[in-house]
């Protein structure tokens, strides 16, 4: 019985997502159609259900929720120890508060911003200025030749605003576009859009298939978004991450070294916790904790150093080949 209702709840949960997101999409062409013909269009606005394509509201509040059970732990974990003071109490009331004084700030952040289905923009115009910049757009939903792309590429398009992927951009406002694809050593594309104001948002990274269809069909696409998309063969895997990213192995080294750096505070608490409920062992344990810190600490300095210098040669090609083309 348990066995069925774990499949049960893996096969919703890989695809009631894109089941949603494809049902909600198809809903905004709809009633943008609709209102087109019966002539209502002022009266549309569909942010609320662009955000729902990423579930960022049910995110808020599973990520309140969390938050907030953190914050109960904590405060009730110093009655629990001032009745009980046991080592693995002391350990667990420390620990929620840590992690309830650590987070407080970023995920206050993350509920207080009102549309994350924005990028850029939410940061820089409040939310009416973002409903006002929305009032009256009738989507269509663009229909691609590619039979990939058909299928798992929704894309709603307006007068002044494109959704791909769950995200909102501006036809407006964008200054250029980079679509980076057909490595030499993978089947590789990137998106990155340039905003006038300098600001930078990137597209998740993805490997797919080379195919001239699917390049041209995502081309002609970023040209109605931007009149000068700038397309290159991605030569580096360093270019494909980020800085910063929740998943560790999702960053470049430069993010992985900056990351290991603030473990330092916890690995320090760590050390003086451990003793409180590893007995006569937690000198080990802390020898083991501040090994492993260091060479982590080691390699990705090390590491971050060898990318830097590789994406420096690389960029000094690149700019030799656009001489050689100009």
């Amino acid at each position: 019985m348990y066995t069925i209702v774990f499949i049960a709840f893996i096969f919703l949960a890989v695809n009631l997502p894109s089941y949603v997101r494809k049902n909600l999409m198809e809903l905004i062409a709809d009633e943008s159609s609709k209102a087109k013909e019966n002539l209502q269009t002022s009266q549309l606005n569909f942010l609320t259900k662009i955000e729902w394509l990423r579930f960022y509201p049910l995110k808020k509040i599973l990520l309140a929720l969390l938050w907030l059970f953190c914050l109960y732990g904590a405060v009730r974990g110093i009655f629990v120890t001032i009745n009980d003071p046991r080592n693995v109490f002391i350990f667990l009331t420390a620990l929620f508060w840590m992690i309830t004084i650590l987070t407080a700030r970023k995920v206050w952040r993350y509920i207080r911003l009102p549309y994350h289905s924005v990028p850029v923009l939410n940061h820089v115009k409040t939310k009416e200025e973002l409903k006002e910049a929305l009032q009256g757009e009738c989507f269509e939903k663009v229909q691609f030749e590619h039979k990939m792309l058909r299928k798992y590429v929704p894309v709603l398009i307006s007068e002044n605003w494109v959704v791909i992927a769950g995200r909102l951009i501006p036809r407006t406002g964008v200054e250029k576009i980079y679509y980076f694809h057909e490595s030499p050593i993978v089947n590789y594309e990137q998106i990155r859009i340039i905003y006038s104001n300098g600001e930078e948002f990137r597209f998740p990274s993805e490997r797919e298939y080379a195919d001239e269809l699917r390049q041209k069909e995502i081309s002609n696409l970023l040209h109605k978004i931007s009149p000068e998309v700038i397309e290159k063969a991605e030569t580096t895997n360093t270019s494909r991450k980020k800085d910063k990213s929740v998943i560790y192995w999702n960053m470049n080294y430069k993010g992985k070294f900056r990351r290991t750096l603030g473990f330092i505070p916890v690995v320090i608490i760590l050390c003086f916790i451990t003793p409180l409920f590893m007995g006569s062992f937690w000198f080990i344990y802390d020898i083991i904790l501040v090994v492993v810190l260091i060479w982590q600490l080691r390699y990705t300095y090390k590491m971050m150093k060898i990318e830097e210098q590789k994406l420096k040669r690389e960029n000094k090609n690149v700019n030799i080949k656009d001489d050689d083309y100009s």
